[in-house]
């Protein structure tokens, strides 16, 4: 009687997957050019970049014409770096940059995301220092009251708009010129100078110069105020005085004593004057000059 050896079919199946196996190891080992079937595969569920960054800016210059203030509007990005095309660069999500001076600068925004996918976008910045226009010079008319107006008053154009009685002229070689407002006793003839519609420039500084002189006798003053605007009623003028002196050196109808009163324009563009007096003592005023400050 024969032994009959008989193999199972699962045992056939692995000694078949085994001899494959080998195969493949000895293959790979005698070829060196196949390097374990390194690939780049995909992972998996991988997918495009489907929002991927858009970059974009807008530009604001400040008070200071050399620096601007950049905004950042891109979109779909975690990274950025700029470039201002002077040398400066910055990684901020908004950016500042003061340039050297004046000229064109190319600025540019990088942005990217974290998928390592960037967008550039580029401004061209035009440097230029705007010339600051001349303020203007207050011009008083008949500032030293010695220039006759067309019906050969002195006191042209200090006329009182309903303010009162209008100031005198006075005449001496002691004075500029020759002439002088005057302000007699203000209990029993009290009168005023009022110069309206003298143009300024708003925001600005200026200096208005004139001079003085009081004569003895009782305690008197003389008041040169500066007001924003026109006033039509002495009700008015405490609210539009924007800055005043009054003098009270008494040292008779000469010398002159020289005030400078200075004061900002606000957001006034003309202005007006008035002088004022108080006690029995006669006044006087002359020689009225604007500037602006420097």
């Amino acid at each position: 009687m024969k032994n009959i050896l008989k193999m199972s079919n699962s045992f056939q199946i692995r000694v078949w997957m085994g001899s494959i196996s080998m195969a493949l190891t000895l293959l790979v080992s005698c070829d060196p050019s196949i390097s374990g079937f390194e690939y780049d595969l995909p992972a998996a569920n991988s997918r495009a970049d489907l929002t991927p960054p858009q970059a974009s800016f807008s530009a604001s210059v400040t008070d200071d014409y050399l620096t601007y203030t950049f905004a950042n509007t891109s979109t779909s990005a975690t990274d950025y770096v700029w470039d201002f095309g002077d040398g400066n660069s910055s990684t901020d999500f908004d950016a500042s940059n003061t340039f050297p001076g004046e000229g064109k600068y190319t600025v540019t925004l990088t942005a990217s995301d974290k998928h390592n996918v960037t967008s550039t976008f580029s401004q061209d910045i035009d440097i230029v220092k705007l010339e600051v226009p001349q303020a203007i010079v207050p011009d008083i008319l008949n500032p030293s009251f010695d220039e006759p107006g067309d019906n050969g008053k002195y006191t042209t154009p200090w006329v009182d708009n309903n303010l009162g009685k209008t100031m005198q002229i006075s005449t001496s070689s002691s004075f500029v010129g020759g002439k002088s407002a005057k302000f007699p006793n203000a209990d029993t003839d009290p009168r005023v100078g009022y110069q309206s519609g003298i143009a300024v420039t708003p925001n600005t500084d200026y200096i208005i110069s004139y001079n003085y002189s009081i004569e003895t006798g009782d305690p008197s003053s003389i008041t040169v105020a500066i007001l924003g605007g026109t006033v039509i009623d002495m009700s008015e003028v405490a609210g539009a005085t924007i800055k005043s002196f009054t003098g009270t050196t008494q040292a008779g109808k000469t010398p002159f004593e020289t005030v400078t009163i200075s004061f900002n324009s606000g957001a006034n563009s003309s202005i007006s004057i008035l002088i004022t007096n108080t006690g029995t003592a006669t006044g006087y005023v002359e020689e009225f000059t604007a500037a602006v400050k420097e």
